[in-house]
């Protein structure tokens, strides 16, 4: 329903479930994908988990018109907020991140994302490897619910100022 308020054109691909580890599954499930489309032979790949909503019906737009012409990852959205950076329209320089309900994943990055340790979280692992960019104010939310990372309800958009959210 998400996707197509938005016009975008997406496949499903199935989660990897391994039953010993949430953490493993989800990244084994991101890697997937990107090998996927590192064997296509894809500029990027953009990634977006189930849970994915948009509180603006022309957030997809400002997200696309705004993406940098260099990057590692393109972020639509993160529960991170570096009170050390200035949060300007429409892009903001990141070392760090959390959520990638939203990525868009550059090619240049391929190998180092299939490169990390699937026993840690692919929401951090990648902190401080890369040129990362967070579209400003955030497109995209993870709708509140089970997180099976943390094995609880959780509405991780408790967190961000309503000033950061796209509408």
């Amino acid at each position: 329903k998400e996707l197509k308020s938005q016009n975008i054109d997406y496949e499903i691909f199935p989660a990897i479930v391994l039953t010993h580890s949430v953490v493993e599954s989800i990244s084994e499930s991101f890697k997937a994908v990107i090998r996927r489309a590192k064997e296509n032979g894809d500029k990027e790949i953009c990634i977006m988990e189930d849970d994915i909503m948009f509180p603006s019906i022309d957030g997809w737009g400002y997200f696309l018109k705004n993406k940098p012409d260099t990057f590692d990852i393109y972020i639509g959205g993160s529960f991170v907020i570096d009170n050390r950076l200035e949060y300007k329209p429409p892009v903001v320089k990141v070392n760090e991140y959390i959520g990638n309900h939203c990525i868009i994943v550059h090619e240049r990055y391929y190998d180092k994302w299939l490169e990390t340790d699937s026993k840690k979280h692919c929401d951090s692992v990648h902190n401080g490897n890369g040129e990362f960019y967070l579209c400003f104010p955030f497109i995209a939310l993870q709708r509140p619910g089970w997180s099976a990372n943390n094995g609880t309800l959780q509405n991780y958009n408790l967190r961000i100022p309503k000033e950061y959210i796209f509408k």
